[in-house]
Parts: structure tokens; sequence; C-alpha cells
């Protein structure tokens, strides 16, 4: 949603910035359940390569391709090796997917808030304190 400037600017008025590390297990739980919603757990693997190659037509040549892959196929249970990703690397995976998950929702802020409000259940859960949106 962050990619539209009108949006993006109303948006972020109301959010500030990752203000803990509990703040950011919340983006990594957001991603756990966009992958979760865009995917059976048992994905084939041509409808990952599918999904990240229309992103990549979509976000561009500095889209992290075979890393967001590699990162969902972990997500789903597949014993794939990211040790060697940096967090930063992870970080736009997550976020890319994030938007994508976005789009595919028309930005429609019920269902954003639907998969915030889990993705901080997950957290409390974990046992992490992010201030909930």
């Amino acid at each position: 949603m962050l990619r539209y400037k009108s949006e993006s600017d109303r948006l972020s008025a109301n959010f500030g910035e990752f203000s803990s590390l509990a703040s950011a297990h919340v983006m990594i739980a957001a991603f756990e359940v966009a992958v979760g919603r865009l995917f059976a757990s048992a994905a084939d693997l041509e409808e990952i390569r599918v999904f990240v190659a229309d992103m990549r037509r979509g976000f561009g040549v500095e889209f992290p391709s075979l890393e967001t892959e590699t990162l969902i196929r972990h997500m789903l249970g597949e014993e794939v090796a990211i040790g060697g990703l940096s967090v930063k690397t992870k970080t736009l995976a997550m976020m890319f997917t994030l938007m994508a998950w976005a789009d595919f929702q028309q930005r429609a802020e019920v269902g954003v808030a639907s998969l915030v409000c889990e993705a901080e259940r997950k957290a409390f859960a974990r046992g992490y304190q992010p201030e909930v949106a």
C-alpha cells in the first residue's frame, strides 16, 4: 500500500517506525499470515514461481526474486537454506510479498487490518509485546 503516495501519506501518519524488536516480529508474523493466505501448505513450486515472477514484473529488477521464493518456500515448511540471506534481503522479501498480498486484496483496509491484527496476535503469543495498531 505504501507504493501509492496518497495512501502512504495517510497511513504513515497513523503508524510510527518500528519502535522495538517486537514490532519487527509483527512484520515477520504478517509475512507468515500472508504466505498462508496466498498458498496452501503443499503449494506447487510452479505456483510459487509464477507468483514471484509476477512480483518481479510488478516491482522491477531491484526485487530479490530468488530470495523471496526461497523465503516463501521456507515459510511453507520446505527445508531450504535461508541462513545465507541477510536481514536486509529477508526484510525486502517480506515487504514485497506483503505489498503483493495487499495488491491482491485491492488494498482494502479491512483485509489489511485483519492481517495486521492476526500478525499482532501471533507476535504476542510468541512472547513479544509490540505496540498494537
